[in-house]
């Protein structure tokens, strides 16, 4: 089983390159997985661990939130530009996944938070995030956002508690069928949508 989830998650690297072509590295990750992590930041394997599950909890409690940490102007890769504006790369973020992804979704810079919700009014889980301070360093970052994504779902009228630090192979299990799932989703949109030019195409080529 998990011999075709890698395979699936393989053919990611095939999606258009308009999908990906602004050089925003948390859009390229949070397209299938449920929290961006900055590749060049290192982080505590105990925090990664629970901000991991509880994103995962968070869709298996039918209310998804996703999150990316941004802990300098790098992680934003071309758009650079809104480096300490969380809310507005939390929009350009969600345009960016909104492919296949329409739901809530968190920005954690040093400065606040962010959040957007596919065009819904936001302003109440804006001023509810004000209120949680943004800690300092890598580890700062990830704990503010399991608070954040916690308050989130209780405003939302679905608590959900911290995680143990321990849910390894579970939640690697289930972030990578997660994924898989949204990369066959993405393949599937992808055909539909080229298969018209391509039987247009063909029916001008000659000889056919």
């Amino acid at each position: 089983m998990r011999r075709w989830i890698a395979l699936l998650l393989a053919l990611a690297a095939l999606l258009p390159t308009a999908a990906r072509a602004d050089g925003d590295p948390a859009s390229d990750v949070l397209y299938t997985g449920f929290v961006f992590f900055p590749f060049d930041v290192k982080f505590d394997s105990k925090v990664q661990s629970q901000l991991n599950e509880l994103a995962v909890s968070s869709k298996d409690a039918g209310i998804p939130i996703k999150v990316a940490l941004i802990a300098n102007r790098n992680d934003l890769g071309s758009v650079g530009a809104l480096w300490l504006k969380p809310q507005q790369y939390a929009k350009f973020l969600a345009a960016e996944l909104a492919f296949l992804y329409k739901g809530r979704l968190v920005v954690v810079m040093p400065n606040g938070f962010g959040f957007w919700n596919a065009g819904k009014p936001v302003a109440k889980e804006v001023a509810l995030l004000k209120t949680i301070p943004v800690r300092a360093g890598p580890n700062g970052l990830a704990s503010s956002a399991l608070t954040a994504v916690r308050r989130l779902a209780a405003h939302a009228g679905h608590p959900l508690r911290t995680p143990k630090a321990n849910g390894g192979s579970k939640t690697r299990d289930r972030i990578l069928i997660a994924g898989a799932a949204a990369v066959l989703l993405a393949l599937w949109a992808l055909a539909f949508r080229f298969r018209r030019p391509l039987r247009e195409l063909l029916a001008r080529t000659p000889g056919r």
